[in-house]
């Protein structure tokens, strides 16, 4: 017979695999392409971006086909599309064996990335004081100033203006600026039912540490939560040690992890 305690720690599980299942579900869809199949089980994108989720395969279901000649499949369509082969894997995805049969093929793994979540507190704690002006942004807006912000290649700029102008569900683009009136930072906010995404969060280099982005993802999960969100999540890499703490702080904690696997660093 299974004892209370063992059936609530199950129960637990079993709730948090449907909320990183709904979550990583969310974030694909705050990350939609145009560039971008489905193939026995894999969401397969190959869009010409800067940011891998964006050309990378992503595994949604269950597979009937052999890898091999998956692999063969996806490796045609990535050469014709001049892009290198890219594998992007979930600590909760439907494939357990998928990472280490690629291992075994010579792919590596790299930049591994924590998905972080939150139950948004009600009633709203008492906001953060803000010392930053929020403008809302149209997408073309947007990109070219996180654009600027990250240092990206105009080509960069312009295929990210399209992924935001092409993303389905609600999202509220936000520029900030300081007292001055210069743009020091930007996020995003992308609503899915109950649930509000936090993207594109990029401070200007020279003024960071100065609580910006603190104030701006505080005004993001505002947005969410007025929007009649219940649960927030964010990606950061888990080298990024700084942005973690911070989002701890804001009551984020680590919900499930992804990584990429390819033959190419880049």
């Amino acid at each position: 017979m299974q004892s209370h305690a063992s059936a609530k720690m199950e129960s637990v599980s079993l709730a948090a695999a449907a909320l990183s299942a709904r979550v990583e579900e969310a974030a694909l869809n705050a990350t939609v392409v145009r560039e971008q199949m489905l193939y026995d089980g894999w969401l397969v994108r190959w869009a010409p971006a800067k940011a891998r989720r964006a050309r990378s395969i992503n595994v949604i279901g269950p597979a009937r086909r052999e890898l091999d000649e998956k692999l063969r499949f996806c490796a045609g369509v990535y050469a014709r599309a001049a892009q290198p082969l890219i594998f992007r894997l979930t600590s909760a995805g439907p494939d357990d064996a998928l990472d280490g049969q690629l291992a075994a093929r010579g792919f590596q793994r790299t930049d591994e990335t924590c998905v972080m979540a939150q139950s948004l507190p009600q009633p709203a704690p008492a906001p953060a004081r803000q010392t930053l002006r929020y403008e809302q942004a149209d997408p073309a807006r947007f990109a070219r100033v996180t654009g600027t912000l990250r240092d990206y290649a105009p080509e960069h700029v312009a295929e990210h203006a399209q992924r935001l102008a092409s993303i389905a569900v609600p999202c509220v683009r936000l520029l900030a600026s300081d007292e001055t009136g210069a743009c020091v930072a930007a996020g995003m906010a992308v609503m899915d039912g109950d649930l509000v995404g936090i993207f594109d969060v990029v401070v200007r280099e020279n003024v960071r540490r100065r609580g910006y982005a603190r104030q701006l993802a505080d005004r993001l999960l505002g947005i969410g939560r007025d929007a009649g969100a219940r649960t927030a999540y964010l990606q950061v890499e888990y080298a990024n040690t700084a942005a973690r703490s911070l989002y701890a702080t804001l009551g984020f904690v680590d919900q499930y992890a992804y990584w990429y696997r390819t033959h190419q660093h880049n």
